[in-house]
């Protein structure tokens, strides 16, 4: 009887599960709103005391969406992305830059905005100390949105980040 049970059990979750897996845009932080997904890559794969090295990051915006740019048009602040970087030891960039803009005729905003449309690229340049023992270290950080569609904006969201980087020996 319990063996039935538990195959009746089983024949209902599994159903279930299937249609629980996360979609090529879902992200832990994104739960509302369009689906963003962000990837990260270094320049090289490892990096020595004195380099210099480049942090590459790729959004995927899900289509109808938009997010604002870094450097958002006068009397947009409050809509521009931002990337905050938690205390690491490289140095880097205070700016970081980003592809290209689009002027977007946001009709959820009611005004004119520079955003990005599908993707949306940011890389900042850092530099290892000299003084760095060799080993692996990490950048972490979070990804800070709004995203619109041209009916709606979402509340601020956030993606956390964390890249990992190698720090080798000078021989």
């Amino acid at each position: 009887m319990i063996r039935i049970l538990i195959f009746i059990l089983a024949g209902l979750i599994t159903p279930v599960l299937a249609f629980t897996e996360p979609s090529p845009f879902s992200s832990p932080s994104a739960s509302t709103g369009p689906g963003i997904k962000l990837s990260l890559m270094m320049d090289r794969g490892l990096a020595y005391p004195g380099d210099r090295f480049k942090l590459y990051m790729s959004v995927q915006i899900e289509e109808g969406w938009h997010i604002y740019s870094l450097q958002p048009m006068d009397g947009n602040e409050l809509l521009a992305t931002q990337i905050v970087l938690e205390d690491n030891i490289f140095e880097s960039h205070k700016y970081w830059q980003e592809s290209p803009t689009r002027l977007i005729q946001d009709d959820a905003q009611q005004k004119l905005v520079k955003g990005h449309v599908t993707t949306a690229e940011f890389h900042n340049s850092f530099r290892v100390p000299e003084d760095s023992r060799s080993g692996n270290y990490s950048i972490k950080g979070k990804l800070l949105y709004r995203a619109c569609d041209n009916n709606l904006c979402t509340l601020p969201q956030s993606i956390p980040f964390d890249s990992p980087v190698r720090v080798g020996v000078r021989k």
